[in-house]
């Protein structure tokens, strides 16, 4: 069982990568956050969450119980292995892209990862001001048959502003201001993780790190994209995009743009990307993702309008 959530590890990488729709589909969440003021006497990264899980599983990065088997360590699963990593990667390509291009395989087995990890972090720093500690020696893969079924923390550690009532728990660390705190979410996502599972990913499988480091650019901007229609400060999440995408120390820098964009007197918060995910290589696709860089922009702003038009 995992901490802070109420069900096993149940194909959560198929279901969550059906959500993580390349923004081919549009967002159907049924609540806005606002945030808590309120006293809560569980951990503090557990309350938060569980606020963020509340707009949908994907922003919920639950925390394993030690002793329950069936876990493998992250770093075991990208270094120790690279034949148990090819064969997981091109199983993974043929089942949810139905495709056997090995750079495609890659493309979507880094996406179905990159959803585990960059969308509870997103959620936490722009809706929370936390940032959880998703280095890589802090992630472990639930294993069922062979596949991946489940993602976890081993442990709640965090970092918070000092002002955070939850920094004073044994598990955070305090930092001293924002700038601080983004320099935390750049070193374990970037440093502790992806700048490790980049590389294996391309000595196993030879996928494009290219495509992948782009990857990475658009999940984020997944991320920003969600939370733009689900909370009531959507100016926040501009602010945070934009400085985020546009940090020249990032390896993300530039690989994507984002833009409001309006539509029948609705607003969504739109990426165009720098790169491919190759997704148009699988026999799955019918089209191209909504903000492709093989699209023109007029034909990715018509994706936009019809994504609008879809939404209640």
């Amino acid at each position: 069982m995992l901490k802070g959530s109420s069900e096993k590890p149940n194909s959560l990488w198929l279901r969550r990568a059906q959500q993580f729709d390349n923004q081919i589909g549009a967002w159907k969440g049924q609540d806005v956050y606002e945030g808590s003021g309120m006293i809560n006497h569980t951990h503090p990264l557990t309350g938060s969450m569980s606020r963020a899980g509340g707009l949908g599983d994907l922003f919920n990065l639950p925390v394993r119980e030690r002793d329950e088997e069936g876990w493998l360590e992250a770093p075991s699963l990208f270094q120790d292995d690279d034949q148990r990593l090819q064969d997981l990667v091109a199983t993974y390509g043929r089942e949810r892209w139905q495709t056997e291009d090995r750079h495609a395989a890659g493309s979507a087995f880094i996406i179905a990862f990159l959803t585990q990890v960059t969308w509870p972090l997103i959620s936490h720093y722009v809706l929370e001001r936390r940032v959880p500690d998703v280095s890589l020696n802090n992630l472990a893969f639930h294993w069922d048959g062979g596949q991946i079924d489940g993602t976890a923390l081993n442990r709640s550690s965090f970092a918070a502003l000092a002002a955070d009532p939850g920094s004073n728990h044994p598990d955070s660390e305090a930092v001293t201001d924002e700038a601080a705190l983004y320099a935390r979410l750049k070193e374990w996502l970037f440093e502790a993780n992806l700048e490790i599972v980049i590389p294996c990913l391309r000595r196993a499988v030879l996928s494009s790190n290219k495509v992948s480091w782009n990857a990475v650019a658009a999940s984020c901007a997944q991320a920003f994209n969600r939370l733009y229609e689900l909370t009531k400060e959507p100016e926040k999440v501009v602010q945070d995009a934009e400085a985020f995408f546009g940090d020249p120390s990032s390896p993300v820098y530039q690989q994507v743009t984002m833009e409001e964009f309006a539509h029948q007197g609705k607003r969504g918060f739109f990426s165009r990307r720098a790169g491919c995910c190759l997704w148009w290589r699988g026999e799955m696709s019918n089209d191209f993702c909504s903000n492709c860089i093989l699209l023109s922009r007029e034909e990715q702003d018509q994706k936009f309008r019809e994504m609008l038009e879809s939404r209640p």
